[in-house]
């Protein structure tokens, strides 16, 4: 089994042998395909108050940023057919894997797959990074299998063309805590720090005024100089005390 080359992969494509659609010569590498963005994002909850939703991408909001910490769930815009002596497997494009995204899923193409490629991308960088409809954003590597399979992909997902329905359950009802309110939480002890900073501020100093008067700090200074001899014993003082 070998991995195909750019050249066989447009030549298959002209064969009609591997549907790649729509086909676009110039995302062809020397051994991968660049597959891009589709227009639906599944993006995961930021907090209990900010929780997952369906993105629609378009002409006039064709980017969607990918928060620190934040899961979300894409497409790809194209839909392949794989003959049965091909596999595949798919990933994302280096560039984002370089400023911190994370991809996961079921990266493995099996031989009569067809359908849309879809793929779970987790920010673990410590900025947002956006992601933009028909932008190159997965890239996916071809191989001939030394004999055709007996049969073909039959899973669930064959012929997929939107997001499974356990899919959209997973990030739509997601109630609980996630790493992308970490930006959040620091953001809120950055503001509580100078809020503390302010009310440090209006607060009066609680040793002014505690300063001593120059009358009474001759007099301590006197009662220093006084023998220890004249001085009355606790066990005196105690008597004199006494009824």
């Amino acid at each position: 089994m070998g991995t195909l080359s750019g050249w066989q992969i447009i030549h298959l494509v002209k064969d009609h042998e591997l549907v790649i659609d729509p086909f676009d010569a110039d995302l062809v590498q020397p051994a991968t395909y660049d597959l891009r963005l589709g227009s639906k994002i599944l993006a995961g909850p930021l907090s209990p108050d900010i929780l997952g939703m369906v993105v629609e991408l378009d002409e006039r909001s064709s980017g969607y940023r990918i928060q620190a910490g934040q899961m979300v769930s894409v497409i790809s815009a194209e839909r392949l057919e794989l003959p049965l002596d091909i596999s595949g497997r798919f990933g994302i494009r280096s560039e984002f894997t370089r400023r911190g995204l994370n991809a996961f899923g079921g990266l493995q193409l099996d031989p009569g797959f067809k359908g849309r490629l879809t793929m779970n991308l987790l920010n673990v960088g410590p900025e947002a990074v956006t992601i933009t409809l028909n932008s190159p954003l997965f890239s996916v590597e071809f191989q001939r299998l030394e004999e055709p399979a007996k049969t073909g992909y039959s899973g669930p997902y064959q012929g997929q063309e939107d997001f499974p329905e356990d899919q959209y359950d997973f990030i739509l009802s997601a109630r609980t805590s996630s790493l992308a309110e970490i930006p959040t939480l620091r953001q809120e002890v950055a503001r509580l720090s100078v809020l503390v900073e302010e009310l440090e501020e209006k607060l009066p100093d609680p040793d002014e005024g505690l300063e001593l008067k120059p009358e009474v700090e001759e007099r301590l200074r006197q009662s220093l100089q006084i023998p220890r001899d004249s001085l009355v014993s606790i066990h005196d003082m105690r008597k004199k005390l006494k009824p």
